[in-house]
């Protein structure tokens, strides 16, 4: 009696390990403490239901090799120049659903998107995935091709508790800018690039994290233009994230970066924009 009563009991114990273990298989790595974005480009992290997130941007349009040495020194290595800046708001409605709106005065550009995280990664699952999709009403006045959506897969991988590698296929209508008389024009009637960003932790509140989005091999033969990057320090104090950057485009909505362009200009490889990011979350 007592044997089997043993018997029993053991089979129970491994049964919940059992059971235990496989849940420890799919339960999500601790992420990296990076927020809704890079710098510019979109994370697959996401925080719990009913969190809220307001998000502002800034970049100097002023290039910092721009001028000789004594008017950048005027102008203060751009700081003095004028910025496009933008100023967004998040929500999760749901567990792995948040909504999402963004405006910048590039364009006059609203942007709404919706993003879900399909799943994290854990020790049973070797990456973590996401879809974003969303759309863009460009306000400005004598513009043409107003509207545009764009679709974004974001696949993520971690490497241990410091580094972590993005990979974000982006397809959007109606993309970057082209000069036609007096009116503006989409340069794209559809684009497709896929942007990399990658993150390393320095230490637990602070990472280095950098940007590149290639050459888009559909530019017009004519237009010469380089591969967009940039590279900034990410801070979190609390729910703040706080990002200073340095880059050759000042592009932040997807139908701007995947081009190579910005507002019609090729992008150039010596450029250097300063800027930055604050979010807040609660």
């Amino acid at each position: 009696m007592i044997s089997c009563r043993v018997v029993g009991l053991s089979g129970c114990l491994l049964v919940l390990a059992a059971s235990a273990f496989g849940q420890d298989r799919y339960t999500p790595v601790a992420p990296l403490p990076l927020g809704d974005v890079l710098l510019n480009l979109p994370t697959s992290h996401m925080p719990s239901k009913g969190v809220w997130e307001v998000k502002f941007t800034h970049r100097f349009n002023q290039s910092l090799d721009q001028g000789s040495f004594s008017d950048r020194i005027h102008s203060l290595y751009g700081l003095d120049s004028n910025a496009d800046v933008g100023i967004g708001l998040s929500y999760v409605l749901v567990r792995d659903l948040q909504l999402s709106f963004y405006r910048s005065n590039a364009l006059d550009d609203i942007e709404f998107a919706a993003r879900y995280n399909i799943f994290q990664q854990a020790p049973a699952l070797p990456f973590s995935a996401a879809l974003r999709v969303g759309g863009d009403w460009r306000t400005e006045r004598d513009l043409t091709n107003k509207t545009s959506g764009f679709a974004q897969a974001i696949v993520s991988r971690q490497f241990g508790r410091r580094a972590e590698l993005t990979i974000i296929p982006t397809y959007v209508t109606d993309a970057g800018r082209a000069v036609s008389g007096n009116t503006s024009i989409a340069l794209f009637k559809h684009a497709f690039n896929v942007p990399v960003g990658i993150a390393v932790m320095l230490r637990p509140s602070m990472s280095i994290v950098g940007e590149i989005t290639p050459k888009n091999r559909d530019l017009p033969k004519e237009t010469h233009s380089y591969p967009a990057w940039a590279v900034g320090l990410k801070r979190v104090i609390g729910g703040h994230y706080f990002e200073i950057l340095i880059s050759n485009s000042n592009a932040t909505h997807a139908d701007q970066y995947v081009t190579s362009t910005y507002m019609g200009s090729p992008l150039q490889r010596s450029d250097l924009h300063l800027g930055f990011n604050i979010e807040r979350r609660f």
